[in-house]
């Protein structure tokens, strides 16, 4: 939806750029490539490796995800964790609208455009951390900093996906700190304040007909849509960790909604048909992009004194996010651009395993895991420059200990399960079939100072 400021009696080329901007869905401000929201949750080998750690969270990453679970470090200590994600992806467009004018091309024999794939599609998942136990196995401390979404998409400018995504990235890094404090032999509460910085990047081309109205001829036929923003916004979690029983520990988070304002430039560069090639339409947009209220929990058993088992179960409430918010400045008659959302809420559950203490290999650590995350986008919505997509997920992780420090590595693969979608809302429409992977490999190195 876009609002108008003022009567629309200006030249034509005025009410030209009016029609052209009423177009406009501006490129969103977070792009989730994974279903359970604009955070990967995926951080530290503990939880990458086994799946699960919410429930049991015995390496610094439990700042991220259970602050309470921080009791279990001792001393003074430092965390590296380093993520790499590798994203496979191939979409088939359906035409829409003159779209073969406009694009050059035509579908093939079923209907659809030839398979396209990104030429970057990546991420990375960092994080380092530092722990100190101020009073012996009572209160301990901790601090982080982490990017716990950090991706990014690139097209080529010629393909058939240039009127929705040519380029585009979201990069989130957070700065926390954390405390774990036993309030009872058997229960600990934990919290985490933050500041989280959040920045988005996305071009693309406008499709010019709009409403039915060809507009090629004042903007030419490749309009550039660019937008820029950046915000800051607080962050919070509290956390519980319990040990009913010198087998069985659980854990429980509650995670603060943010609603964080992206601010930044937002301009439209007329391509080289147009009357004037290279004019340029400028302004500045503010954003505000909310991150959910999240519930997790999480339950840990040593069934064995060689095996442990693991369990969780993540919910967001995203049933909130309906439509994303934009105010436009500098661009004449153009106050507010909105994208329709409706999203439901998305929840993820896991289970896991972790052999260790072996006669022959006392050191080592063997885990292995399986997910399965529900995306909260309704499949009307989805568009390629915030794509989300319901996924099972495969788990497997070692860690070895030496002296005073412990390495880690893991591996994760996703299969996106990516619906073929007939009836897009979004302009223009997002109607696609594909496939899609995910593979991401997770390092890490502790130390005990």
């Amino acid at each position: 939806m876009l609002v108008f400021v003022g009567a629309c009696v200006e030249s034509g080329r005025m009410a030209s750029h009016a029609r052209v901007l009423s177009f406009l869905a501006v490129m969103s401000t977070a792009t989730p490539v994974v279903a359970g929201g604009f955070g990967i949750p995926e951080v530290g080998v503990r939880r990458t490796g086994m799946a699960t750690i919410i429930g049991r969270p015995d390496d610094a990453s439990a700042i991220y995800h259970n602050p309470a679970g921080l009791i279990l470090q001792h001393d003074a200590g430092l965390y590296i964790s380093l993520g790499l994600s590798m994203i496979d992806t191939e979409f088939r467009l359906q035409p829409w609208d003159q779209s073969d004018r406009f694009l050059g091309t035509s579908p093939e024999s079923d209907g659809y455009y030839a398979p396209v794939k990104p030429t970057r599609a990546m991420g990375v998942i960092p994080m380092i951390a530092a722990t100190y136990e101020v009073l012996p196995d009572k209160l301990v401390l901790g601090t982080a900093i982490f990017v716990g979404n950090a991706t990014g998409a690139q097209f080529e400018e010629q393909a058939v996906t240039r009127y929705h995504l040519i380029d585009g990235y979201v990069v989130a890094p957070q700065a926390v700190l954390a405390a774990s404090y036993r309030v009872h032999p058997t229960l600990s509460l934990g919290a985490s304040v933050g500041v989280l910085n959040l920045r988005v990047h996305g071009k693309r081309e406008v499709f010019p007909i709009v409403n039915g109205m060809d507009v090629s001829m004042i903007t030419g036929t490749r309009p550039e849509l660019t937008l820029d923003g950046s915000g800051w916004a607080p962050t919070w979690m509290l956390g519980a960790f319990g040990q009913p029983h010198p087998r069985i520990t659980w854990g429980a988070t509650i995670t603060g909604r943010v609603d964080a304002e992206l601010t930044g430039p937002i301009s439209v560069k007329y391509s080289d048909d147009s009357p004037a090639p290279g004019d340029m339409l400028k302004g500045s947009q503010t954003t505000t992009q909310m991150l959910p209220w999240a519930f997790m929990g999480g339950a840990n058993f040593d069934v064995h004194e060689n095996v442990e088992l693991g369990t969780e179960f993540r919910y967001w409430l995203y049933r909130q996010y309906k439509k994303q918010h934009t105010d436009v400045v500098g661009i004449f008659l153009v106050r507010e651009l909105e994208t329709m959302k409706n999203y439901n809420d998305s929840w993820a559950v896991s289970a896991g395993a972790r052999v260790h203490s072996l006669d022959f290999a006392p050191k080592l650590e063997l885990m292995a895991g399986a997910q399965y995350d529900k995306s909260p986008a309704p499949k009307q919505t989805v568009t390629l420059d915030q794509p989300s997509f319901s996924h099972p997920a495969a788990h497997l992780g070692v860690r070895y200990s030496a002296g005073r420090y412990r390495f880690g590595a893991s591996y994760i693969h996703y299969w996106y399960l990516i619906p073929k979608i007939e009836d897009s809302i979004t302009g223009p429409p997002s109607n696609i079939k594909g496939s899609g992977s995910n593979n991401i490999f997770t390092v890490s190195v502790e130390a005990t100072l």
